[in-house]
């Protein structure tokens, strides 16, 4: 018999964060999926992203009360206003080239790296950002 599709969430978690209590447990108690269990795979699937990320997450829940799930990364924009400083004696804000490069490995990793920095390079030249080398 095929398992059929009974239900949808879609919720922002943070990596690495899932907790069975209130409001995600309530939530997935109210739909009859083991809120614990999805925690633990959760947790487990976002080890590798740093725990300050906003996922969203897609939850698919079926008739026999198991579910499967996705994680979006965030934005390009997301994650780069998480980099941005500030450079309070000129009144700029820049993003360091270390930064940038991480950035461009995270979103971009099957593309080539002097194509990904300057995707990365142009959107935030469009922010009017700086971009600095370490001192």
């Amino acid at each position: 018999m095929e398992n059929k599709f009974k239900n949808y969430v879609s919720i922002y978690i943070r990596a690495q964060s899932a907790e069975s209590g209130p409001p995600l447990g309530t939530i997935l108690g109210n739909l009859g999926v083991n809120a614990v269990k999805f925690c633990k795979e959760f947790n487990e699937f976002t080890k590798d992203f740093p725990n300050f990320l906003l996922l969203t997450v897609h939850i698919y829940i079926f008739n026999d009360k198991t579910f499967s799930f996705n994680v979006f990364e965030p934005s390009l924009n997301c994650v780069l206003s998480l980099l941005i400083r500030e450079d309070e004696e000129n009144k700029l804000f820049y993003i360091m080239y270390d930064d940038l490069v991480k950035l461009a490995k995270f979103k971009f990793p099957d593309l080539p790296i002097n194509k990904s920095i300057s995707l990365i390079f142009s959107v935030v030249k469009s922010r009017g950002l700086k971009v600095y080398d370490a001192i």
